[in-house]
């Protein structure tokens, strides 16, 4: 009976033998796998963590709030008037830069109305500047606008007294005339815009 049970401990010792590499083994991975679980988890979460940072933008005009809608009015027009300049305010009260775009939404002329259903944004902006004896130009000071900083989207409206083309200064010129006539509530030009500001650009070039 001891030659027995001596015989069945071999047995049992060399089973352990078998398997305590194998055991190792299983061990091992296990705690590779958890290693590299950790070492995802912790990247993923410094990735998320780096992202999160201030971003906050107003739009203004005239020390108001307004939504990135832009309207810029002028009531009237003639040849040689005074020269009309308006903006709007973009502040970056957050931490980040952010870059700004803004695109032509609509234009009216003395009641003739163009829209971007019909035209780009810069065929509207293209025709502002080339089509009449008056120059619209719109422009941001910066195409960038930094941590604390306050960029302007503007509008500039001239008409010299002589443009170099007098035929068409006479022609817009009664044009501008007839309709303050028949519209006298109704202003000769107005030029809505939406401003945006992207972060994402900044963030990733």
């Amino acid at each position: 009976m001891g030659d027995f049970m001596k015989g069945k401990f071999k047995e049992i010792l060399l089973k352990i033998k078998k398997y305590r590499y194998f055991l190792i083994f299983v061990i091992l991975m296990l705690s590779l796998n958890t290693y590299a679980w950790f070492v995802y988890v912790t990247r993923v979460d410094t990735s998320i963590t780096a992202k999160v940072r201030s971003w906050n933008v107003m739009f203004q005009v005239h020390d108001n709030n307004i939504a990135s809608e832009v309207v810029f009015h002028l009531a009237e027009m003639y040849p040689g008037m005074p020269n009309y300049n308006d903006f709007a305010s973009i502040v970056n009260t957050g931490s980040t830069a952010g870059e700004i775009y803004f695109k032509v939404k609509k234009v009216e002329i003395l009641g003739t109305v163009y829209s971007d259903s019909d035209y780009t944004s810069d065929e509207l902006v293209d025709m502002l500047s080339n089509n009449y004896p008056f120059k619209i130009d719109l422009s941001l000071t910066d195409t960038i606008v930094n941590p604390g900083r306050t960029e302007l989207f503007n509008i500039d409206i001239t008409w010299p007294y002589e443009s170099g083309n007098d035929a068409l200064d006479t022609e817009w010129g009664m044009r501008a005339y007839q309709f303050l006539q028949r519209s006298q509530t109704t202003d000769c030009i107005t030029i809505t815009a939406e401003v945006r500001v992207n972060q994402e650009s900044i963030d990733n070039p």
